[in-house]
């Protein structure tokens, strides 16, 4: 019990820190879906696609390497801070050099003007990798949060601002610009009284070479689980124009928030936990059963209420422009009581070093998801869509915890697909109520 309670005790520090930025966030969100139209919302996101691909580039899943390390000499240290810095920016002068490219595929007007606000958030990011991971090594989150909060805010005020002054869409496109740099200089400024000390700039890139073995399985999990939940804005940009894409990516946005509030939070408190306890599988389970059974009831209670009350939120959130969103965020909500467990079962393979694992299933996951979301594509239709991806969910729920419980844990599934009943009552609820009336 002891041991469970020490997650727990993380989790909170974690969901603490986590739900001030989500606050401003969503409050951001609606002031800004009042000032932009749909369609200047669907030209950033379509180029904030590309962003996330180049995240992983920058990141070469080094952020979880460094979690489980228990050593890392300064020079070392400083050298994996250098390489990082490199890499954001040549990183950022290619995302540039690509805006033409970007252009050509998506046929969309101006999408090519956001490019360049993009790449420098790139290489703020890059330049965040290394104080980021020390401090969730320390389970710092409120340090986190911090920066967090400062990025949201200032990112929200400039957004705001510069939309009195020049064009929308560039002003839109600024908001990731401010926040990325301002994390960066709060969560560097923290890293200072980490364990291992604030990182300076150093010539070591070779201090990569020990952590390539975790590292290299991790961005191949990134890479592929970046194609499985991008692809589908991507497809809509490019075939179903800016307007579908900008309602599309706010209800998944939407849908997305139970997942920040109930797992997001949380989900940065486990690998350093759990790595503590990692020689025990048995205990490790025991900690995993108990606290994804009490995820899974908190997840059906948001998506049930995200589907009965999915115009009510829709008109709160945004505003009466994008009442489009209601379908497609109803059908969304069916898949967030699966998502809300799903998303911690990365964690559990990382604390317990089993990358490998994490790759093999998230490229199974990458066939179910884009075969889903080529379906929808080539139906034209965004409601089959998301039906496509709800059941991809599910399917991945399963083929997910076979191997975290038959390969880590060395356990039946059975224990942990009997625990999640009760939520499962709630999904073939809704998916009654939504399929009914059509088979009548």
């Amino acid at each position: 019990m002891k041991k469970t309670s020490s997650l727990y005790r993380a989790i909170a520090k974690s969901m603490l820190g986590r739900y001030a930025v989500y606050a401003v966030n969503l409050l951001s969100m609606m002031v800004m879906a009042r000032v932009f139209t749909p369609e200047t919302f669907g030209t950033v996101a379509a180029i904030m696609v590309f962003y996330v691909f180049f995240q992983l580039m920058a990141e070469v899943g080094l952020g979880p390497a460094i979690i489980n390390l228990g050593h890392l000499a300064r020079e070392d240290r400083d050298g994996l801070f250098g390489l990082t810095l490199t890499i954001g920016l040549l990183l950022a002068f290619l995302f540039t050099a690509l805006a033409p490219l970007f252009l050509s595929f998506y046929q969309l007007p101006r999408v090519d003007e956001v490019v360049p606000y993009i790449a420098v958030s790139l290489l703020f990011f890059a330049a965040s990798i290394v104080p980021h991971a020390l401090l969730l090594r320390e389970q710092a989150f409120y340090r986190i949060a911090n920066g967090g909060l400062a990025g949201e805010l200032l990112g929200t005020i400039a957004t705001i601002s510069l939309a009195q002054l020049i064009d929308p869409l560039h002003a839109l496109a600024a908001k990731g610009a401010f926040s990325a740099g301002t994390l960066f200089f709060v969560i560097w400024y923290f890293s200072a009284n980490t364990e291992f000390g604030r990182p300076l700039p150093g010539r070591k890139f070779s201090a990569i070479k020990p952590l390539l073995g975790f590292s290299g399985y991790q961005f191949g999990f990134n890479f592929i689980n970046y194609f499985s939940r991008n692809l589908d804005n991507i497809l809509v940009g490019k075939y179903m124009g800016a307007t579908a894409l900008g309602n599309y990516d706010k209800a998944y946005q939407l849908m997305k928030y139970p997942l920040m509030l109930l797992t997001f939070a949380m989900t940065p408190a486990i690998q350093p936990v759990i790595r503590q306890h990692a020689g025990d599988p048995r205990k490790v389970e025991e900690i995993h059963r108990d606290f994804t059974f009490k995820l899974s009831l908190l997840g059906a209670a948001a998506g049930l209420a995200m589907y009965v009350l999915a115009k009510w939120i829709i008109l709160f959130a945004l505003g009466d422009q994008w009442l489009d969103v209601v379908p497609i965020i109803r059908i969304l909500a069916i898949a967030i009581p699966v998502q809300v467990v799903l998303s911690t079962s990365g964690s559990f393979f990382q604390a317990m070093n089993r990358a490998d694992l994490l790759f093999l299933s998230g490229s199974l996951s990458a066939v179910v998801m884009v075969s889903a979301i080529s379906v929808g594509i080539i139906a034209r239709d965004m409601e089959i869509l998301c039906w496509g991806l709800v059941a991809a969910f599910h399917i991945n729920f399963v083929q997910a915890y076979y191997y975290l419980y038959r390969k880590v844990f060395f356990a039946p599934l059975h224990q942990h697909l009997v625990r999640m009943t009760p939520a499962a009552g709630v999904v073939l609820g809704m998916v009654a109520y939504s399929l009914l009336p059509s088979l009548l």
